[in-house]
């Protein structure tokens, strides 16, 4: 072997085992969180979990044991937030909805979304039963499996081969078409759709992006809001029953 595989291979070899390390001790300190849950020492498990997050790894199951820990400690707009950011991630995950649902009865603002077209509810119903992750991994396997299957095709000789194909060919053209309007669809109402939660126990809404703006509404911490415009350290924000005003920015996180 040459000096410069020797070389390449040694920092592949101490790629992996960096990895594997940090692998362990993400494992480690998410136990470390559920062992001080358990036992009752919720600040414990924030500092855990929410170091683990510092790391750059994330997913369903780290935002929802969080979600339950500030829960506990009565930090619910922390929460929320995070339970709505596992769902994020998981959108059919039955108990993140089910605790997201408890943790909104708290929530000060009951404020009424406006109603949505039957199809298009349906539709989303259907799409957001799959997360983000998930639709763009069965895009790629179907994009690779009905490449395979057309290159089958044209090179099968045999009539009732090829024919056999074709129907496969088809049959994943259709499976994939779906996949992948579903997936631009999705990218397309995450880049379009910022939302966020009220981190305030109660907020003033302006009416323009300065503090000499109008007090036009009140809302209060947990609600979730969307945000449609960004100026310098303000959000114009809209509420699900189309009001609109802006706020401070350190007043929300977004989801």
């Amino acid at each position: 072997m040459s000096r410069a595989g020797e070389i390449s291979l040694s920092f592949l070899i101490l790629f992996v085992i960096s990895a594997a390390a940090f692998a362990d001790d993400r494992t480690h300190k998410f136990q470390q969180g559920n062992d001080s849950y358990q036992n009752g020492e919720y600040e414990n498990a924030v500092a855990s979990y929410e170091e683990i997050l510092g790391s750059g790894y994330e997913s369903d199951e780290l935002y929802y044991n969080l979600g339950n820990a500030y829960y506990k400690l009565g930090k619910n707009s922390r929460a929320i937030l995070n339970y709505e950011r596992g769902l994020r991630l998981r959108p059919n995950d039955e108990d993140i909805r089910f605790n997201l649902q408890i943790a909104n009865l708290s929530l000060v603002d009951k404020i009424p979304a406006i109603p949505e077209l039957f199809y298009l509810r349906h539709y989303r119903k259907f799409r957001d039963l799959f997360g983000l992750h998930t639709l763009t991994f069965v895009t790629l396997v179907l994009y690779f499996l009905l490449s395979a299957t057309l290159i089958t095709w044209i090179l099968s000789r045999r009539l009732a081969l090829r024919r056999t194909w074709r129907l496969i060919s088809i049959t994943l053209s259709l499976f994939f078409a779906v996949s992948t309007s579903l997936l631009v669809s999705k990218i397309i109402d995450y880049e379009r759709s910022v939302e966020a939660i009220v981190m305030a126990e109660e907020l003033d809404v302006l009416s323009s992006p300065s503090g000499n703006g109008t007090e036009i509404f009140t809302i209060h911490g947990g609600l979730k809001i969307k945000i449609t415009d960004q100026r310098e350290n303000w959000y114009e924000i809209r509420l699900s029953d189309g009001k609109e005003g802006w706020l401070p920015s350190e007043t929300i996180e977004i989801i």
